[in-house]
């Protein structure tokens, strides 16, 4: 499974305005400046919209959105249990 363009465009363009390079599968997102605290909350909102699933406000945090691979096991899990 791989994330819509959408949000792999939001984490792009977020590192580029945070004048950071662009993430890999791999690379934690926040260390990397792909995100932070403040565009989490953005984020949370296309994954919503482009994967058809609802994030609860217990799982809006770092760990659950560390790295590429992170979202998508963690997106493929709420798309299992709606």
């Amino acid at each position: 499974m791989s994330l819509p363009q959408a949000a792999i465009t939001f984490l792009n363009d977020n590192a580029d305005n945070n004048v950071a390079d662009r993430p890999d599968i791999s690379d934690d997102l926040f260390k990397s400046g792909a995100l932070d605290s403040f565009a989490l909350v953005d984020f949370v909102t296309v994954l919503e919209e482009h994967c058809g699933i609802n994030i609860p406000d217990r799982d809006i945090n770092p760990a659950t959105f560390r790295t590429i691979e992170a979202i998508e096991r963690y997106v493929q899990s709420r798309r299992l249990e709606q």
